[in-house]
């Protein structure tokens, strides 16, 4: 039996496995898959070096390419480690198809953090892309006009949204459709709400739970929900998989990668698996100019004077480029010192914890709860 798409190829290059295992599961996205998290983990793991966000660039394109173009993977992670569960038992050729994706991206986040989600996923790519196009808008001075204008947008996308849907509803599979435009509907209130108040954006980034949750339910309960890779990945042309994409790439020019944020279920699953990771964004707050220079270089607004959301980092490095006192670093916890000698302040902070005091002694190490 030949592995097949779930629509038309349109733009891939390879439709027959490429490392075939047993002669139908193709061990190809596996092995590519381990290798870009590795290429990410190294990188990732760099000094301060001008020449990693090229090579991030470069590694993402590399995924793209790969799952993009040349693969047809089912890239749903959180749906294929579900029903990948369900063979365990029964077919472990079926199994390992279904979740040769997750479980290296899921070890990875345990031990390195969500080297996925800032150097692999071709979908935060692509909106991390888009997002440029209107990144201007974060140079506003003041920010009210900056807001105002992303209430608009956002406002255009809650009534694009459904006038498409109000065209496209009496198409097949209505239901797909309507929870199609439900999640763009949900994203664009999200984005307005976020706009209006800094402090709100800061507590929505839980709906990512909830968003997991309802996620997790309906593939328990059989229902095939679309996500917005499926055109991409699975090049399904359905009319609710085009809307959706559509509306997701559009909502991250009103808000950096805003899918990512707040409804992304492989982002809030990997998110929870960071946690146990020890490797994270660290603060010396010797160091630290108070310049926020990190804060305006985070693609999701996830770290702030070196405050880190841990639960929203990316790992994309990008504020460890950014700082020019080069006050953050990406790696493990500190290794326990005698208190004889001193150590430098190094503390890693969360969205809960407090702003860091670059007048703290130098001897003194505090370490942040998570959030």
């Amino acid at each position: 039996m030949r592995v097949e798409p779930r629509g038309p190829i349109r733009f891939k290059y390879l439709d027959e496995p490429l490392v075939p295992v047993a002669g139908t599961v193709d061990l190809a996205p596996f092995l590519i898959m381990v290798g870009l998290l590795a290429l990410g983990a190294i990188f990732m793991r760099l000094g301060r070096d001008p020449r990693r966000q090229w090579l991030r660039r470069v590694t993402q394109l590399a995924a793209a390419a790969a799952f993009v173009i040349g693969l047809h993977p089912c890239a749903c992670l959180v749906r294929d480690l579900l029903r990948g569960l369900r063979w365990v038992n029964l077919d472990t050729v079926q199994a390992f198809q279904l979740m040769m994706l997750i479980v290296p991206v899921a070890v990875f986040a345990l031990m390195w953090g969500r080297v996925f989600c800032g150097w692999v996923c071709p979908i935060g790519f692509i909106q991390e892309l888009a997002a440029k196009s209107t990144s201007w808008m974060r140079l506003l001075p003041g920010g009210k006009t900056a807001a105002r204008i992303r209430f608009v947008l956002a406002l255009v996308l809650l009534t694009g949204t459904v006038t498409a849907y109000s065209f496209i509803r009496t198409e097949n599979e209505p239901v797909l459709q309507g929870l199609a435009a439900g999640y763009l509907i949900a994203l664009a209130m999200l984005i307005m709400l976020s706009v209006s108040d800094r402090q709100w954006e800061k507590r929505l980034r839980k709906v990512r739970y909830l968003a997991l949750s309802a996620f997790v339910f309906a593939t328990v309960v059989g229902v095939y929900l679309n996500a917005a890779f499926c055109v991409l990945f699975t090049n399904d042309w359905r009319a609710s998989p085009v809307l959706l994409l559509a509306g997701v790439l559009f909502a991250s020019l009103v808000l950096s990668q805003a899918w990512c944020r707040f409804l992304c279920p492989e982002g809030a699953l990997l998110g929870l698996l960071t946690r146990f990771s020890g490797t994270r964004i660290r603060l010396d707050s010797g160091r630290c100019s108070a310049c926020n220079a990190c804060g305006a270089a985070c693609p999701v607004e996830a770290i702030e004077v070196g405050q880190v959301d841990e639960l929203s980092c990316l790992y994309c490095c990008k504020c460890v480029d950014a700082c020019p006192t080069n006050a953050l670093g990406m790696g493990p916890e500190p290794d326990a010192t005698p208190r004889s000698k001193p150590v430098p302040a190094v503390q890693s902070f969360t969205q809960s914890g407090s702003a860091p005091s670059c007048s703290r002694p130098s001897h003194e190490v505090t370490q942040g709860g998570s959030p």
